[in-house]
């Protein structure tokens, strides 16, 4: 898997290209974004050392080099997003600090990677990484639709509308009469319910304009969430050959 970046939707708009087509675009702000952690497969040497508890009971400022314990996988955290001090706990404003980032940040995400990454903590990650790829998959939070029917949230059809049918066109309908009387309804069956904040990715969106300068990214067509929501950019995996 190669590194992606994170983002922000920005909104919705169309631009024209070169031979007068009108284009619809997604304005997404892609980084910013500041490396925090590099995770390795295997345990590496601290490069300042480390105290051990022996050395620290009986002599002062004593420094033994031990191996970074391994995390099992190679992988690169992100960080979007500034976040003040005053609204981050302890602990995050530790760990960021270790990058030499002051505060927090908003929306924090790592991507998997296949070798050991070349990034180390504390560099930034731009839109710069997208030049050169066309198309593109984006991940994001839907839109919170609350308790949705069945028409809405599955698209089924509403019932007749002929004579006999009062009151009762957009209700669910049977559910059959097996499920009904011995164990219930079962997992999965379309029925009312709540519907949106779900993770949705969408494949193969075209890269259309590259902003470098401002860090914007143009794509074609929409991506999930609301104005201002978090996305996740990777490279698309299903290309044409």
């Amino acid at each position: 898997m190669t590194l992606g970046i994170l983002g922000k939707k920005l909104g919705m708009t169309q631009i024209f290209k070169d031979d007068g087509t009108c284009v619809p675009v997604t304005i997404v702000q892609a980084g910013p974004c500041k490396v925090l952690q590099i995770k390795m497969a295997a345990a590496v040497e601290h490069p300042e050392g480390h105290r051990t508890s022996s050395m620290n009971r009986g002599k002062k400022g004593g420094k033994a080099t031990r191996p970074r314990s391994a995390d099992g996988y190679y992988a690169v955290q992100l960080g979007f997003d500034d976040k003040p001090a005053r609204v981050t706990n302890k602990a995050q404003i530790g760990h960021n600090k270790k990058a030499g980032v002051d505060g927090g940040k908003r929306f924090v995400r790592e991507f998997r990677m296949d070798s050991a990454p070349q990034l180390k903590a504390g560099d930034d990650v731009t839109v710069g990484i997208l030049e050169g790829v066309n198309h593109v998959d984006v991940a994001g939070i839907t839109k919170g639709r609350g308790w949705a029917g069945t028409i809405k949230r599955h698209n089924f059809s509403c019932q007749p509308a002929s004579h006999g049918n009062s009151l009762n066109h957009r209700t669910g309908g049977g559910i059959g009469r097996t499920n009904s009387i011995s164990k219930g309804v079962p997992k999965g069956k379309s029925m009312a319910g709540h519907y949106g904040v779900d993770r949705v990715t969408v494949q193969k969106l075209e890269i259309v304009k590259l902003d470098t300068v401002r860090n914007l990214v143009y794509l074609r067509g929409a991506v999930p969430g609301h104005n201002n929501g978090y996305l996740l950019l990777n490279k698309s995996t299903k290309v044409k050959r």
